[in-house]
């Protein structure tokens, strides 16, 4: 009996030694972006990477696509979502009134906050095509979209949190939009298809979780909104 006690016990051990040893790739630290792929080996190509920007006992790992040709092939991790295509908005008169949640692929905002805290830039296009129809109008916003922590932005793509209330048009100097006197071209608000666009580059307020419209009850007034992916480079 005791010969069959140690050889239990030697096969108990065996087991979990082998345990480890195939568990161990799982305990590896992954990279944090796709950057830092790049960066590790030169000679990564574009695909689908794992990636674990807040490294072990954070979020979990998530899957994205890695860009190693953008950005002077520095490594762009970009992240799909559900609200890229261009998308009417009609029937919204009240501010904000269209509402657009963002659903990104394969990662919650937490995890994507990570990537940017990761990451040296970030970057997302907006863009805002209006017939007759205001967008942030000098403070009295009839449209905006959302930040990661769920505040309302004022600014625009092309513009910055220092900039409220403008467009790309709005912080050129001079004053670039169709009215001079107002930020964003799509303040005009006349009979005419205009059109306000650019990157969003501020990483706290990144990724857009939300898009909100409105000042288009009527059957002339109506808007187009594009979303760009969500992309992240360099490191931080």
């Amino acid at each position: 009996m005791k010969t069959v006690g140690i050889i239990i016990i030697a096969l108990s051990m065996m087991f979990r030694t082998s345990v480890v040893v195939q568990g161990s790739p799982l305990d590896c630290d992954l990279p944090k972006s796709c950057s830092e792929i790049k960066s590790l080996n030169p000679q990564a190509t574009s695909g689908s990477y794992d990636i674990d920007p807040d490294g072990e006992g954070g979020f979990e790992p998530f899957s994205v696509t890695c860009d190693m040709t953008d950005k002077n092939g520095v490594g762009v991790t970009v992240i799909d979502h559900d609200s890229e295509d261009r998308t009417l908005v009609q029937g919204y008169e009240e501010n904000g009134g269209y509402v657009r949640d963002v659903h990104y692929s394969g990662a919650i905002i937490a995890q994507l906050a990570g990537l940017t805290v990761a990451s040296a830039q970030c970057e997302q296009f907006i863009k805002y095509e209006c017939y007759n129809a205001a967008l942030l109008y000098g403070g009295n916003s009839a449209s905006w979209w959302v930040s990661r922590d769920s505040n309302k932005m004022t600014y625009w793509g092309g513009s910055t949190p220092a900039d409220p209330y403008k467009c790309a048009c709005g912080v050129t100097s001079p004053n670039s939009c169709a009215n001079p006197n107002r930020g964003c071209n799509c303040d005009k608000n006349d009979n005419a298809w205009r059109e306000d666009s650019g990157l969003l580059t501020e990483k706290s307020d990144l990724p857009v979780s939300q898009l909100r419209f409105g000042d288009t009850g009527s059957s002339i007034e109506k808007g187009y909104h594009t979303l760009g992916k969500f992309k992240c480079y360099g490191i931080a």
